[in-house]
């Protein structure tokens, strides 16, 4: 979903860096501004929502994941619970389908919290329902139209993910149970965490550093607190509309940390068993970020109950600015250590493309392969668009592991069978990747291969390593 709003900056010319920035930095904002909304709904306090965007826009889980773009994409929850309060409210058909676009965008834009959403609605969204015990037709068509908008939407995902099902298979038990959180990992902060990051070290696990900040949990308490019955009829009704929510958003705060938990937790173990898509997720401690959510709204709703004892409104923004700094604080970070990607992509690739001419686009094989170079020649897809035999995401297939094995004596006749049975046009081997005389050694080897042909070979720089990269054709008999 983001790509797709995205894409006419690319069409237009917009470098793919820019292009990239903007969605990644889109799901901190975005995210933020939804739970603003929403709380403010809720609440009616502008200052408590601010507080409980900056929860959900900075919880420290999204720094720890600032290598995955698609894990920021988190606009659509606090829009989609935004909905179904609107619908509750009017109880029309088109907000109902409002709520139903808004689960659909989720799935397109991060497919992990698409899915996580659907349980976490269930629990919280049926909770509110049956607080208020007054469901009404016209409530319930309106919601059934959200259903119908959402499958209708999801209907094209859904076929391709049974389609990759069919040729990738599901992810495994074990695989899972390396996925799956640990209550301690609660206390685990990123390591570039200013306050914490040393600290608390002790509880941190790869993908499961889940540290939400202290205050948002005191906050959450907060709200949770019990209240007097000292108020009038109409006030206590009110009061308990609102707890009611409170109690549903802590519901679905329970449930998100179970979840969470995976295999040792309780709820995974039969989401997992009975329901076929979160077959294909290896990590369920990314349902930490519903943790997050949750907690973000009941912070709301803690810090527009302390707004609410505070009768000077100067002093309340002062309550408020010190909370929300406070708050900054604990998720502060160190510098973050990032890749400076090249603004226009090695030489040999536009040789490529010029010794390509008209023909159908190509399948490159790039070595040395392995979970640090293949980042970077993704990347440099992004510029000549042809087929990459070592690509790279999070899932890597068995042909991918195979071709790996096979090519750990490059340039031996294995490496070249498993490299041609991919049906590989072109060899580029990228000597910024290699060490002492090992490229030398390379492409004199190759460069007597009668099966290649030598295209290009270019000066590239990578960080204070020079060296050089050299593309080949591979001639078929």
């Amino acid at each position: 979903m983001p790509g797709a709003i995205v894409a006419p900056l690319h069409w237009v010319g917009v470098s793919p860096i820019v292009v990239y920035n903007i969605v990644f930095l889109s799901g901190f904002a975005i995210s933020g501004v939804g739970v603003a909304l929403l709380v403010r709904r809720l609440t009616g306090s502008f200052g408590a929502s601010i507080l409980a965007g900056i929860i959900f826009a900075f919880a420290p889980y999204r720094i720890d994941h600032y290598a995955h773009a698609q894990l920021q994409q988190t606009q659509f929850i606090p829009l989609a619970l935004w909905a179904f309060h609107k619908l509750l409210d009017t109880q029309r058909i088109r907000d109902g389908i409002v709520l139903g676009l808004a689960i659909a965008g989720q799935m397109l834009s991060c497919m992990y919290y698409g899915l996580f959403l659907i349980p976490y609605m269930a629990v919280v969204c049926g909770a509110i329902l049956v607080a208020r015990r007054a469901v009404t037709k016209r409530m319930v068509v309106a919601l059934a139209a959200g259903a119908v908008a959402s499958t209708v939407v999801m209907i094209p995902a859904g076929r391709a993910y049974l389609g990759a099902r069919s040729v990738v298979g599901e992810r495994g038990a074990e695989e899972v149970m390396d996925g799956s959180a640990r209550p301690r990992n609660y206390l685990a902060p990123p390591e570039v965490n200013l306050l914490y990051g040393d600290a608390f070290a002790r509880f941190m696990d790869p993908e499961r550093r889940l540290f939400p900040g202290f205050l948002a949990v005191a906050l959450a308490v907060v709200a949770l607190w019990p209240t007097s019955n000292h108020e009038s009829t109409k006030a206590r009704k009110h009061e308990r509309e609102k707890t009611g929510v409170k109690l549903a958003y802590a519901l679905g705060l329970l449930i998100a940390f179970d979840v969470s938990l995976g295999f040792n937790g309780i709820v995974y173990r039969a989401l997992y068993g009975y329901l076929l898509p979160f077959r294909a997720l290896r990590i369920p401690a990314r349902m930490g970020i519903m943790v997050a959510f949750s907690l973000a709204v009941l912070a709301g709703y803690g810090a527009a109950r302390i707004g609410e004892m505070i009768e000077q409104p100067r002093h309340r923004r002062l309550v408020f600015t010190a909370l929300g700094l406070v708050l900054l604080l604990e998720y502060a970070s160190k510098p973050l250590p990032l890749w400076q990607a090249p603004a226009t992509p090695p030489e040999v690739y536009a040789d490529i493309a010029r010794d390509r001419g008209d023909s159908p686009t190509a399948v490159l094989f790039e070595f040395p392969t392995g979970h640090m170079e293949d980042p970077e020649y993704l990347y440099y897809s992004t510029f000549h668009w042809q087929y990459l035999v070592n690509g790279y995401s999070g899932f890597f297939p068995p042909s991918y592991l195979k071709v790996v094995k096979a090519v750990a004596d490059f340039p031996d006749a294995a490496s070249f069978d498993v490299i041609k049975s991919h049906g590989a046009r072109y060899v580029v081997v990228h000597g910024e990747w290699l060490y002492g005389a090992r490229y030398e050694e390379l492409v004199a080897a190759l460069d007597r291969r009668p099966d290649l042909k030598l295209i290009s070979r270019h000066p590239w720089q990578r960080e204070d390593h020079h060296s050089e990269i050299s593309a080949y054709r591979v001639v078929y008999p």
